[in-house]
């Protein structure tokens, strides 16, 4: 509305505006054409008096001058007999005027500030133009309503010349000086008229202009409109991403800490708790990879509702990201109201769901943390939480585990070796065993798998038991296995060196490890720089590592079989792998994990899966090495079955690198 007023006004500023130039510029031609009737009539009036008068003949429009009586030669006969009379300037100018006034609506009139003739009295308006022109003006002009007609009135000096000295000298008029004006009158009813079609035009393209205005304010105004909709909206979508999960619909972390902040505030007594329960689905990003990321999705949204049905009245449920979840429970009188409240929730979770693929099963496990005697503060209770469900998914049978103190201080000690192992890369303290891989026939060594351990300065020799899962979960897993490449290369290098003949060296390679966009050409420069042809290296990658992305493991794997490195698959058998992808893997080596030759010969269910591996291999074309082999009867099952290769402490532990050629030249 306001944009509307502004225009309009605007538009009637600029059509006045218009107008007033329209008008002053119709003064101005009108003006003009005064001007020029004037001068017309004073280079008449010179002519005249330069010749000292015109003779005429006497008719009853032209009478003899009676002021000019006095003169002997104001009529004169000619020979033919005509009566003629003298006309002097002023004389003739008042017959001038009428014909001007009937033959081009200008009227003209002679005054003198001393007249002669009554007919050259001022009026009032010309009394005070003759007044400012003898004062120094050089003309006036002005409009008056005549009759009820606008008139332009304009007045001209006439000034005192030698040749009117003749008739005005007795007047006592001296040369130059002003004697009177000349008034002309313009009807300005002919210029409005001229110009009423310019100025309807005007008005016309001001109207037109008005609505085509009104018309691109309003359409401005809409989008303007809109504009402050998508914006609000924006905000909206901005203030609840802030604060909501926009695929389960459930609250994030940011409103977990404020609303735990605010109970955690409102604690009427030491009695009152308030738990904090973390829940983790396991392997969520492989089942997420693996079947696609719209129906890891809708899992997510099926675990979120879930959650909300289990949760019920007492708390809210929150998502994290990542599969991770979290119940805030301030209502609860006892820690086992909140294990129970947890048990549930983890029970909803595990439940199978139904999906298009069929049944998914989701594996979970959760950490509780209670306010006050777990903290008072929100990131100390989530923090405590957080330890809790670490030390679920690190343990065996127990799903959900409670926080104590003897779990705050693992957590400090984890704290602490993983700085300790952050130096250990750089203190050297690191080094690698080689344990030997045999052949099931012969016995002889036919490759080695390189094992890190670390010379701990306080706690003596730790096996990767002991902090290859803390290096993955810092991130330091990476710098460590390139560490081991590099000291496994050298060592083939310097064996070389040495003359001795030494089959390929295994070294596992860590999840993160392998999915390095620059894995080949990391390797590609440690054997260039160690000079160690690639056949004399092999890498094994576990099942679930392949499973995570199964294009980005393909390519590698193919990148790194060019390269020459033998391929093995670790841990086979615990995975979720599909044959129809693992026979498009570039492989070289089936390896069967400890887990199921561990309860060999009897286990049947151990038995069954061996059988199977061992048989796939075989169809493959690939390699089975069994690992975790320490007792004969393991050995001969193993055997029996079709297994080539074998690795444990029925062969061999794990030996230093001088004690491992020993054993190849034992084998010679």
């Amino acid at each position: 509305m306001g944009l509307a007023i502004g225009w309009t006004l605007l538009l009637l500023g600029g059509l006045w505006w218009n107008l007033e130039r329209s008008r002053a510029n119709t003064l101005a031609l009108a003006a003009a054409q005064a001007r020029t009737f004037a001068d017309h009539v004073l280079v008449y009036r010179h002519w005249n008096a330069k010749h000292g008068g015109i003779y005429v003949e006497v008719s009853d429009t032209t009478p003899p001058n009676p002021y000019l009586a006095h003169l002997p030669e104001r009529d004169i006969l000619t020979p033919s007999g005509r009566h003629l009379t003298l006309v002097n300037p002023a004389y003739m100018m008042r017959e001038i005027f009428p014909l001007e006034q009937q033959m081009f609506g200008l009227s003209g009139r002679i005054t003198a500030l001393r007249p002669l003739n009554p007919k050259n009295v001022p009026d009032s308006w010309e009394q005070g133009a003759l007044q400012a022109l003898s004062a120094g003006a050089p003309e006036i002009s002005s409009i008056a309503r005549i009759d009820g007609r606008e008139i332009l009135r304009v007045m001209r000096p006439l000034l005192m010349q030698a040749e009117c000295l003749f008739c005005h000298a007795h007047q006592g008029y001296r040369l130059g000086e002003i004697r009177g004006g000349l008034s002309t009158q313009v009807d300005l009813r002919p210029w409005w008229a001229a110009g009423r079609v310019h100025r309807w035009g005007m008005a016309s393209g001001a109207l037109v202009l008005w609505f085509l205005g009104l018309g691109g304010l309003w359409v401005a105004d809409r989008q303007l409109r809109r504009q402050e909709q998508r914006r609000l909206r924006a905000e909206e979508n901005l203030r609840y991403l802030a604060h909501y999960d926009s695929l389960t619909g459930l609250a994030n972390q940011s409103q977990f800490f404020g609303k735990l902040d605010l109970f955690l505030k409102q604690r009427r007594g030491p009695a009152d708790l308030v738990a904090v329960v973390l829940l983790d689905l396991e392997d969520f990003r492989r089942i997420n990879n693996a079947l696609g990321r719209s129906l890891g999705d809708k899992l997510l949204q099926i675990g979120a509702q879930r959650l909300r049905v289990a949760v019920g009245e007492f708390g809210w449920a929150f998502y994290f990201g990542n599969g991770v979840f979290s119940l805030l429970l301030p209502f609860v009188n006892e820690a086992s109201e909140a294990g129970s409240l947890a048990q549930r929730a983890l029970a909803e979770l595990q439940r199978p769901c139904l999906l298009d693929q069929g049944e998914v099963h989701l594996n979970a496990h959760g950490g509780i943390a209670l306010a006050p005697q777990d903290g008072l503060v929100p990131v100390e209770v989530l923090r405590h939480a957080e330890i809790a469900l670490h030390a679920a998914k690190g343990g065996e049978g127990e799903r959900v585990r409670f926080f104590n103190q003897a779990l705050g201080i693992q957590a400090v000690e984890r704290v602490r070796l993983e700085a300790d192992l952050r130096k250990a890369l750089e203190r050297d303290e690191l080094f690698v065993l080689y344990q030997p891989q045999v052949d099931g026939l012969t016995g002889e060594v036919r490759g080695a798998e390189a094992l890190v351990r670390w010379r701990h300065p306080a706690r003596g020799v730790l096996k990767p038991d002991c902090f290859i899962a803390l290096a993955e979960a810092s991130g330091l897993i990476v710098p460590l296995g390139e560490w081991v490449l590099w000291s496994v290369c050298r060592q083939i290098r310097q064996w070389r060196e040495d003359q001795l003949v030494v089959p390929p060296i295994a070294v596992n390679l860590a999840a993160a490890q392998f999915r390095q966009v620059n894995l080949p050409l990391l390797l590609s420069r440690i054997l260039k720089e160690t000079g160690v042809e690639a056949c004399s290296l092999a890498l094994e990658v576990t099942e679930g590592v392949l499973m995570y992305d199964l294009e980005q493991a393909r390519s590698t794997l193919v990148a790194l079989k060019k390269m020459g490195l033998h391929l093995a698959v670790d841990d086979f058998g615990t995975g979720y792998s599909s044959l129809s992808y693992l026979k498009n893997f570039p492989l070289d080596c089936l390896k069967i994990d400890r887990a199921f030759v561990r309860d060999l010969p009897g286990d049947a269910g151990s038995a069954a899966i061996i059988t199977a591996v061992v048989a796939l291999g075989r169809s493959l074309g690939l390699l089975t090495l069994a690992e975790g082999v320490d007792a004969p009867e393991q050995y001969e099952f193993l055997r029996r079955s079709g297994c080539t290769r074998f690795q444990g402490f029925l062969f061999s532990e794990p030996l230093e690198a001088a004690d491992f050629v020993a054993r190849l030249r034992r084998n010679a």
